[in-house]
């Protein structure tokens, strides 16, 4: 059985199924509420019940005063709804109001797209997951003191396996360290959140995500963002790589354009940025009501953004992330 959940003050909703967290319901739902551990050990997702009925589905080692119980206070990680439930819980809204967290991960799997794109996958200990927003980074540190800012591909709704994609650069030690000498296991530390760019959730405007090369990497994160909070509005993808290399995800961005009506996919192969430029303006007349997020080298980002401008894309309605494509 399925029951609403209203988290307060912000009036945002979120639907649980019966025996499920809390917790795990919110970020499902795209939500991010404050949260740690999700085993009920830090206290960080404490919540207040306002109305409604709870039970509790797992033993918690945070302790609870007695004057947080008689006020009503729970952990969301070990409660499941009974009933529709509003409660008071923090919730992010910007990076900022993340904090920085530093965690020891372990290589769970490499998956080598092809013969110069990786995708690395970590796995955070069970007791301090990895809490961010969609589009945020993540500074990734070797045992050698190697280390390297990438943006974070999965979705904030598992910060349990993180996803962070490379392409090889034979002038960077740290990628030729990662493609030559990682396994399966070796530690990785992480700090993160950092930097980057996250969506902008109370606009309604059209969404149009525009990457060179693996820039694809924070519009991953952003898309599945996006269909958690299951966003109605219109959205674009342009992804644009060079000619001798491949779109390494283009399975999931055609499955994605199949199932979800409200998007759409433009893969693109080209010599030079203009020529990419000119094929994504095929697909729009007029911009003024849309909103971009561009993942591109500094160089590509100014022209794009001087030609979505000259399209009536408002400047203030654009964010860019310069990244290595």
């Amino acid at each position: 059985m399925a029951f609403q959940v209203e988290i307060l003050p912000v009036k945002k909703h979120f639907q649980t199924e019966e025996k499920e967290s809390l917790l795990h319901a919110a970020l499902r739902a795209g939500l991010n509420v404050n949260h740690g551990c999700t085993n009920g050990a830090c206290g960080d997702c404490k919540a207040r019940l306002v109305e409604g009925e709870l039970s509790q589905i797992r033993h918690h080692d945070f302790i609870l005063t007695e004057a947080e119980k008689n006020a009503g206070d729970i952990l969301m990680c070990c409660h499941s709804a009974l009933s529709n439930l509003k409660l008071e819980a923090s919730l992010a809204t910007d990076g900022s109001d993340i904090p920085l967290q530093d965690i020891t991960t372990r290589i769970r799997r490499i998956e080598h797209v092809d013969d110069n794109t990786l995708r690395l996958y970590l796995r955070t200990p069970r007791g301090n997951t990895l809490r961010f927003m969609a589009g945020q980074h993540a500074i990734l540190k070797l045992d050698n003191k190697l280390q390297r800012e990438l943006p974070i591909a999965s979705c904030p709704c598992d910060g349990l396996n993180l996803e962070f994609h490379l392409h090889r650069d034979s002038s960077d030690v740290f990628t030729n360290a990662i493609f030559d000498c990682a396994k399966k296991s070796m530690p990785i530390q992480i700090s993160a959140p950092c930097n980057g760019i996250t969506l902008v959730e109370n606009d309604p405007s059209p969404i149009l995500f525009i990457a060179w090369g693996i820039g694809f990497a924070p519009v991953q994160s952003l898309i599945e963002n996006c269909l958690s909070l299951e966003f109605q509005q219109q959205m674009v993808f342009h992804w644009v790589v060079h000619e001798h290399e491949n779109h390494y995800a283009d399975g999931y961005c055609r499955s994605t354009d199949d199932a979800i009506d409200n998007f759409h996919y433009n893969p693109i192969k080209t010599k030079t940025a203009a020529e990419a430029i000119s094929r994504m303006l095929k697909w729009h007349n007029n911009l003024e009501q849309w909103r971009s997020y561009i993942f591109a080298p500094p160089a590509i980002i100014d022209s794009v953004v001087e030609i979505l401008c000259e399209k009536g894309l408002p400047k203030e309605k654009i964010q860019s992330d310069p990244l290595v494509a």
